[in-house]
């Protein structure tokens, strides 16, 4: 990231969760990709609440940094390098924190988010996806056509009522709120889509199944059904009907996060080749071998580096609030593609111990995969970028 565009105390508080990335939450993550999962986990959650970065945008009043998404990229970035699925937890509370930032009330505000800040962990939930067929929309997690959303918002005096299976939900095991999206049970139209904030213990949320990904498995992962969900109508985010343009701006403000990830996880590949390469004196020599490697991490070098400018150029733009929505798409379009190729060419270069299960170029590997599915598919943000040439 530009780190020198930021403050002293932003360069030393990313140097501070570089260090405890490349340890701690490493190791929690490689233990915890291992293990799959199935449960719960609250290692990674501690070691990021005891030093306030489960939403760095947070603002002061609230009790967060308030940093900038530039200084928040650089965040993520490092905590990818160590685990893709601790940098995810954090991404996830950003999403689903944005809504009540950008259009909930100021009770809300004042309930639900300096719960994020506190010392001990306390994570949200964005929940958007439906529960999908088998074969799923080429879309990914934003839907083409936002209006196929089937659960739905009914009003019952001064409440409202929510029902309907979501799927794909981070942090939903585990949150002391959701965020959820849903339509009017009487229209599909999306100017009918509406925002609800959802306390965790709220009567009629069942977790159905934690969902079995194959990468970021530090980030836990359901399945949800709402059965009768009830909630004061003043629980509801923005204007009635405001939930479209409100997923927008919150995909459009937190894609270039998501771009962090990618750039973080190719860097973590690419570092694990040139030690290797380091170690086996593979560089500085006039050999076949020298020029394959040498020429392998130029190019993985020159990659990430692009992708880490496309991700500061988007997080620059939101800081200024310019026009971002295009730049954010491209970010996390690039970035996810860059963290794809550098982590497959990281296994070839490893050779036959990169395919073997619980070797860390595998894990890369498997969370650069993963990451299509994150925010939506390389289709939608090709969509989105054309549609603005």
């Amino acid at each position: 990231m530009a780190l020198s565009m930021l403050s002293d105390s932003d360069r030393q508080l990313i140097m501070e969760v570089r260090e405890l990335a490349s340890t701690q939450i490493a190791e929690r993550g490689n233990h915890l990709d291992l293990i799959g999962d199935k449960e719960p986990d609250w290692v990674i959650p501690t070691l990021l609440a005891e030093r306030n970065i489960l939403a760095p945008t947070l603002p002061n009043t609230y009790g967060g940094r308030g940093l900038s998404v530039m200084a928040t990229a650089a965040i993520i970035e490092e905590l990818a390098v160590g685990c893709a699925g601790a940098a995810a937890i954090v991404v996830t509370n950003c999403y689903a924190l944005t809504p009540i930032v950008e259009a909930g009330s100021k009770y809300l505000q004042d309930q639900f988010l300096p719960l994020i800040t506190q010392k001990e962990p306390h994570l949200a939930s964005s929940v958007i996806n439906d529960v999908s067929s088998e074969l799923e929309d080429h879309t990914g997690s934003i839907p083409e056509d936002i209006t196929r959303i089937s659960t739905t918002i009914r009003q019952q005096g001064n409440q409202v009522v929510i029902n309907g299976n979501k799927d794909y939900i981070f942090n939903g095991a585990m949150a002391d709120y959701m965020v959820v999206l849903a339509r009017s049970i009487d229209s599909r139209h999306k100017s009918r889509l509406q925002f609800v904030v959802i306390p965790a213990n709220t009567s009629g949320i069942h977790i159905v199944k934690p969902v079995q990904k194959i990468g970021m498995r530090s980030a836990h992962t359901v399945r949800l059904q709402y059965d009768n969900v009830t909630v004061p109508e003043n629980y509801r985010i923005g204007r009635p009907g405001g939930g479209y343009f409100l997923l927008l701006q919150t995909f459009d403000r937190n894609l270039a996060l998501v771009g962090a990830i990618g750039v973080g996880i190719a860097r973590s590949a690419y570092e694990l080749v040139r030690d290797l390469a380091r170690q086996k004196d593979l560089l500085g020599k006039n050999t076949t071998a020298n020029y394959y490697f040498a020429s392998a991490l130029a190019d993985m070098s020159a990659h990430i580096n692009a992708a880490r400018l496309s991700v500061a150029r988007a997080a620059y733009q939101i800081d200024q609030e310019g026009n971002y929505s295009r730049v954010s798409a491209m970010a996390k379009l690039y970035a996810t593609q860059v963290a794809q190729q550098v982590t497959s060419q990281a296994v070839d270069l490893v050779g036959r111990m990169g395919f073997v299960v619980g070797h860390p170029a595998e894990k890369y590997l498997r969370d650069a995969q993963m990451l299509s599915m994150v925010a939506g598919s390389d289709y939608l943000h090709r969509n989105t970028v054309a549609d603005q040439l």
